[in-house]
């Protein structure tokens, strides 16, 4: 595993075109196949290990999604145990155990998928099972909350590295949007924001793109570009393709508008 400690953005396997048959729902089992085929298809091997990937996005047209969704967590689990056994019986090695992710995407066409895989040591997936080896498998976070939003102690913690001089002065609060009421620190350098699980700031919105907008600190301000979204991405109500944005401007990107503010002196 040291050879490997971290493969994140190694590979992405995007599959489509998949089910074009004559059922009109996609069902569970064809979910699970292919799946499994992504997993084969991306292997990486190492000098003493075969790899396979542990993150699977997997992004379905809404009306395929709602009843896939509709089964919950337990059949997310499910899927993470079949792909899990699937890969022991190849002797192939995660670097933890897989977990699942399903979108809503109606640039998807009904019955059909895009599957993004990817390596990535820091998730941590339960099952839930009482028997299982807590040993088994490093705890480093949550997989459902491995974004880089701050959630409840946001302010405390932006305080306390200020005072340490390490962080910038300034932090990005969502106030409109399925995020609102959260807050994600401005480093001082770029950033992308969209729905894609590999964006420094993740956000949860359907009309957000899944890579949106660019951020780059400056010397005059923040400079905001847009990546081709669908929906576009606006300052002060105004649509921009690039701009520059100062504290106290709306950034509104999909159904989300963020505020650039200063960290308040304790």
């Amino acid at each position: 595993m040291s050879l490997l400690t971290r493969f994140e953005g190694m590979a992405e396997y995007l599959f489509t075109g998949a089910f074009k048959k004559g059922g009109a729902r996609l069902q569970p089992v064809e979910l699970a196949k292919e799946l499994v085929k992504a997993m084969f298809r991306n292997k990486q091997i190492s000098i003493s290990q075969v790899y396979v990937p542990n993150i699977y996005r997997v992004y379905l047209h809404s009306s395929d999604w709602g009843p896939l969704a509709s089964f919950g967590e337990v059949f997310l689990i499910e899927l993470s145990k079949y792909l899990y056994t699937e890969a022991e019986r190849e002797g192939y090695t995660f670097l933890s155990k897989p977990a699942i992710e399903l979108h809503s995407d109606d640039t998807v066409n009904p019955r059909e998928m895009i599957i993004e895989i990817d390596f990535d040591d820091s998730i941590d997936v339960e099952w839930g099972d009482e028997e299982e080896n807590e040993n088994d498998f490093p705890k480093e976070s949550n997989w459902r909350e491995n974004t880089t939003i701050f959630r409840e102690s946001v302010m405390t913690n932006l305080r306390a590295e200020d005072s340490a001089g390490r962080i910038s002065n300034y932090f990005l609060e969502i106030i409109e949007g399925p995020d609102k009421g959260q807050s994600f620190k401005l480093p001082e350098h770029d950033i992308y924001i969209g729905r894609h699980g590999q964006c420094d700031l993740v956000l949860h919105d359907p009309e957000v793109s899944r890579r949106h907008l660019k951020i780059t600190p400056g010397e005059n301000g923040w400079r905001l570009d847009d990546l081709g979204s669908t929906n576009g991405s606006f300052v002060n109500s105004q649509r921009i393709t690039h701009q520059t944005a100062a504290p106290g401007d709306r950034i509104q990107i999909g159904l989300s508008v963020l505020v650039i503010q200063k960290v308040p002196l304790p």
